[in-house]
């Protein structure tokens, strides 16, 4: 997994782009097995890993994914964990019924 330099996240502190990608850490840590192949899924459109994947962080309300180009954009607003993993948790819970339907 990278923490990508790109348009979308050049106007994020590198302050942001940890604490987010230390998010996305503690949560891949803490996971179950069963929110993993979730977020996998939420992820890339599919329940197997690629070679590689991609984060950015941007500017928005909740995570979301571009699936065509496995990567995943999580806003930079995150100021504590337990707000980060209530959204990945609700988002990740839509690839149950389609993109989107959070």
């Amino acid at each position: 997994m990278s923490l990508e330099d790109s348009d979308d996240d050049d106007d994020c502190s590198v302050d942001t782009k940890c604490r987010i990608s230390g998010y996305l850490r503690q949560f891949i840590a803490n996971a179950t097995p069963t929110e993993l192949t979730d977020l996998v899924k939420f992820w890339t459109g599919w329940e197997i890993l690629p070679p590689s994947l991609s984060v950015e962080v941007v500017e928005g309300r909740y995570p979301t994914a571009s699936t065509c180009f496995e990567t995943l954009r999580i806003p930079g607003h995150y100021k504590d964990y337990t707000s980060f993993k209530r959204d990945i948790l609700a988002c990740i819970c839509s690839c149950h019924t389609g993109f989107g339907l959070v």
